[in-house]
């Protein structure tokens, strides 16, 4: 997930999470799975204030990402 910068510290990463929440539950999916690369501390802290819970690592196009997870 990407804003341009004059975008940025508006609060759009959590509407956009609050956004894909309320579709998925519409459309019957119980649970919402991310991942993000191991430097990236700005995304897993929005994934831990938004209620993502960090599960463990997965490895994707052959480089290891912490997988995130969340129940609605």
């Amino acid at each position: 997930m990407a804003f341009h910068r004059d975008f940025r510290g508006m609060g759009l990463t959590d509407s956009a999470f609050a956004l894909i929440e309320e579709l998925c539950g519409t459309r019957g999916g119980n649970s919402i799975r991310v991942d993000t690369d191991f430097p990236n501390k700005r995304m897993q802290h929005i994934l831990e204030k938004n209620g993502f819970q960090q599960r463990g690592v997965i490895v994707f196009q052959g480089g290891e990402k912490l997988a995130y997870d969340k129940s609605l």
